[in-house]
């Protein structure tokens, strides 16, 4: 079952019903907030369809970085859906970046309360879990959600997400009319943009609403003529208006004025059983709740579970030697105690021996049975304690096996980082260890100042030696084997 944070509170749908839960609650279920669109960075373009996964993503990084005007020393979560266009061999891609920087404050709060978010995520793409893997219907939807601090439209083709546009908001609408939010809103439920619902003295009210909603509604046939082209879509079904349960009088009218085909039904967004009004927030919720199973998904949330500690591999592994050791100690607990004991009944034995040597002959032959055992226990006892050595000298070597894993991944990361920052290309990297790694860098005649500043910034990142060890011209191009030294 799925949460949603939302207003300081959880809240899970069950049996057509909302139900607020506790925190403590929550750690047994899957929990996402909604993200407003205005936190995200959006780039739509297109890529080769012979990219493997890893190829795709690591193009499509480069590609935000590149041409959507990331900023290199920040730290962005970047999502995307691709659609593979079979006629072009591509992948058309719609990516997006979130600045983890500026939405973390946004949602510390809620997070220093239940510790997590599995998902984060703009609500467009929440109307996916309405529809079936089973049954999806062969039509075209369009979602107009129209929200106070945000509106947009997305598109649904029989079933897939395939777009999104924003458009002005209640208020940015309410501000541009010079009208109270609370009035603009009773006149869209109210009276439309139908004329016949409006007074003569009104005409100036309803020609301006008019205007302001036909720029908008352009906006989105704009979106839906250039989806058009990439996935032929010839004709919109259905519009469901998510404005808090009502639907706006005369929108269809404005939407066939376009020339674009379709019925263009509208009808109020419901839900999952509940009130029209709450089904915005029914609809977030069911995403959570089906978002493993869903084809098409986007989550930004960088708020991740803290694994328990017995996860980490360091741990287990003092815990296995630990207990093993204990073991260990036990064994040779009980030996020492059992040599003691053995000790003490051959003194006793050798006292009786001294007062009564010629007594018998069979005490002689316990005594030495007696000192063999003894013997035999001592060297017992010297191996277990040096395996007791061996295992120690092992937990003691636990820390720094981890420390150089991380020490050589440290280092890789450093000269990745100052090969994308400087836009150098490389043949490979050769590490050896913590001590160094050699780059084979390739370079035109023009990135020679670029490789100066390659070397500057790994010395300035505290490396003891950044030297080029050996330089091959190959045609137009350099190679330089340039070894960084820790």
């Amino acid at each position: 079952m799925g949460a949603l944070f939302y207003k300081d509170n959880l809240y899970i749908l069950q049996d057509g019903k909302f139900e607020a839960i506790s925190f403590s609650e929550a750690k047994k279920k899957r929990v996402g907030a909604l993200l407003p669109l205005a936190f995200i960075i959006p780039l739509t373009f297109k890529l080769p369809a012979n990219l493997d996964q890893e190829q795709l993503d690591l193009q499509i990084e480069l590609k935000m970085y590149n041409e959507g005007g990331l900023d290199p020393n920040k730290e962005y979560v970047i999502d995307y859906i691709a659609y593979k266009l079979e006629n072009e061999n591509s992948y058309l891609v719609e990516a997006f970046a979130l600045d983890q920087e500026k939405v973390a404050p946004h949602y510390q709060e809620s997070v220093k309360k239940i510790g997590f978010l599995d998902y984060l995520f703009p609500k467009f793409i929440a109307y996916k879990a309405l529809y079936d893997k089973e049954f999806v219907p062969k039509e075209n939807h369009l979602y107009l959600s129209l929200g106070e601090e945000e509106s947009f439209g997305v598109i649904y083709q029989e079933g897939r997400y395939i777009g999104y546009r924003q458009i002005d908001s209640l208020m940015q609408m309410a501000k541009k009319l010079g009208y109270e939010l609370s009035y603009l809103k009773s006149l869209l439920a109210e009276k439309g943009i139908k004329e016949d619902n409006y007074t003569i003295q009104e005409k100036h009210i309803y020609d301006a609403l008019l205007e302001l909603l036909y720029k908008n509604v352009e906006k989105l046939v704009y979106a839906i003529n250039f989806k058009r082209s990439y996935f032929g879509l010839d004709r919109i079904d259905k519009v469901f208006i998510d404005f808090e349960g009502q639907v706006i009088e005369g929108l269809r009218d404005l939407f066939l004025s376009f020339g674009v085909e379709g019925d263009y039904i509208c009808e109020p967004f419901e839900c999952c059983g509940v009130d029209a009004k709450s089904s915005a927030l029914a609809v977030a919720i069911r995403y959570v709740e089906r978002y493993e199973e869903l084809d098409q998904r986007l989550n930004f949330s960088f708020f991740e579970r803290k694994k328990p500690l017995f996860s980490y591999r360091v741990v287990r592994l003092s815990a296995v030697a630990a207990l093993f050791l204990l073991l260990l100690l036990g064994g040779w607990g009980y030996l020492f105690v059992k040599q003691q004991q053995i000790s003490a009944d051959l003194d006793a034995l050798q006292e009786r021996l001294n007062a009564q040597r010629q007594q018998s002959e069979r005490y002689l032959k316990a005594i030495k049975e007696l000192k063999d055992r003894k013997g035999a226990l001592l060297v017992q006892i010297k191996e277990l304690k040096r395996q007791n050595d061996l295992i120690q000298d092992t937990i003691d070597a636990i820390p720094f096996v981890e420390q150089a894993k991380i020490t050589r991944q440290q280092m890789m990361n450093d000269i990745v980082e100052a090969l994308y920052r400087y836009r150098l290309s490389t043949r490979s990297i050769d590490q050896n260890g913590t001590k160094f790694a050699d780059v084979a860098l390739i370079s035109q005649n023009n990135q020679r100042e670029k490789i100066a500043k390659f070397m500057e910034y790994l010395l300035q990142k505290g490396y003891k030696e950044v030297s080029t060890r050996q330089i091959l011209r190959r045609k137009d191009f350099y190679e330089s084997v340039v070894r960084v030294v820790r």
